[in-house]
């Protein structure tokens, strides 16, 4: 009788999901190098504590959901560098061809998504800029279709309301 190796069995996951978990990355961050990232910082944390990986049933809803909150934590760890420096926020603006108007309208709209909960932020973020759809979202955020559904409705009559 051999004994389970947890390593053997998390590389298997590895390669069995890697490219799963790179597109479904890739398509929230267009960005190769955020997927890799966020890929390696998973893994890394799964192999910090490698039995956890034997206790899941649904492996693939689970490596989403933990690259999700792999990519949340990775963007909380940058958001501070970014406003540190004020050059990047100064260099945005002078390179920007956008008119004025723009800006205006999109602090407003940060204005408005800064009263919305960190949900439903999420669920219009995904739904009105990232093009997601209603299963994507309701997988993502592990809710039911009719009340992502229900919540857009009701935060795009918020928005009309304050727009």
């Amino acid at each position: 009788m051999s004994k389970i190796n947890p390593l053997e069995i998390i590389e298997e996951i590895y390669n069995e999901h890697y490219a799963y978990l790179r597109n479904f990355l890739m398509g929230l961050t267009k960005s190769d190098e955020i997927a890799d990232d966020v890929i390696q910082e998973l893994f890394s944390k799964i192999l910090v504590n490698p039995t956890s990986v034997l206790k899941v049933n649904y492996m693939k809803s689970w490596l989403v959901k933990c690259a999700k909150n792999t990519l949340l934590d990775h963007y909380k760890k940058k958001k501070p560098e970014l406003l540190k420096d004020g050059n990047i926020i100064e260099t945005l603006l002078i390179d920007s061809h956008t008119p004025e108007a723009n800006i205006v309208i999109k602090n407003h709209l940060e204005t408005i998504l800064g009263t919305l909960s960190t949900t439903d932020k999420a669920i219009i973020l995904a739904k009105e800029y990232y093009g997601y759809n209603y299963q994507e979202i309701g997988e993502l955020l592990n809710l039911p279709i009719p009340t992502l559904k229900s919540r857009v409705f009701r935060m795009r009559k918020q928005m009309i309301k304050k727009g």
